[in-house]
């Protein structure tokens, strides 16, 4: 069975610069990598070299805010692929750390909800085939029509019509989190458990751009790595990432 990682991103460099560095890592722990795009990024911006890779461009859509377009995106990537095709969401700027993530083909698998202290279900990370994503979130391999339609449901508590940005910000989550609900009892939720560091609760076994260098002062196994995204090529955040990611995939 194919399985792949799904991401997402505009067309901002602090986004899509990790692309090339968490394909070498879902790859080596064996997973490929999906990137949806929004109509306005240069694929050859992504600098991916597996040619199992799979770049998806989003239509673009005049309703729609390209950020809302991107998170939400993930959502609909099984319209782009074989029925069979195991499919598991999560942040560009989600580096894996260990091979943690072992879901059932015949499960829908979420990892992380104790995360969100048991309200809503995380991006980071939804697991299950193409054909039941197919199913609960309604799709007929026509993107563009079934986003509108989605952005127009207004049973989803926040909307990416909205102009606040917590409201149009949470849109991919709350709608997962409302299409899925209803059937909780056939989810397999792997939970995550979390760490009091750095004057904060966090997700265990997280390096976190909260505080990323005492995050790393935690037992290991090491799960995934949370990175900056905002300003991230400038130099000391650079060093902190690229230090991580060499210790665990070796230089890119």
């Amino acid at each position: 069975m194919n399985r792949y990682v799904v991401v997402s991103t505009t067309n901002n460099p602090d986004y899509y610069f990790y692309a090339p560095y968490i394909e070498r890592a879902w790859n080596k722990i064996g997973w490929n990598l999906c990137v949806m795009i929004t109509n306005d990024v240069n694929e050859s911006d992504l600098k991916l070299s597996n040619p199992l890779s799979v770049v998806i461009r989003m239509p673009k859509i005049n309703q729609l805010r390209d950020s809302s377009i991107a998170q939400a995106s993930r959502l609909y990537a099984s319209n782009y692929f074989p029925l069979d095709t195991l499919l598991m969401t999560s942040d560009i700027d989600l580096l894996p750390l260990s091979d943690y993530w072992h879901p059932n083909e015949n499960d829908i698998t979420i990892y992380g909800y104790d995360l969100t202290w048991f309200t809503f279900y995380p991006m980071g990370y939804i697991c299950m085939t193409a054909e039941k994503w197919q199913t609960y979130m309604n799709l007929n391999n026509n993107t563009k029509d079934e986003m509108i339609r989605d952005a127009y449901d207004t049973s989803i508590p926040h909307s990416p019509l909205a102009n606040d940005w917590e409201e149009w910000w949470n849109w991919d989550w709350s709608m997962i989190t409302k299409r899925l609900k209803p059937f909780e009892k056939q989810i397999k939720f792997i939970e995550r458990g979390q760490i009091d560091i750095a004057g904060a609760t966090l997700a265990k076994g997280r390096i976190d751009r909260y505080n990323w260098e005492e995050t790393q002062n935690q037992s290991e196994p090491f799960i995934d790595a949370h990175a900056e995204n905002n300003n991230v090529m400038e130099e000391s955040k650079l060093n902190k990432f690229l230090k991580v990611f060499n210790k665990f995939y070796g230089e890119l």
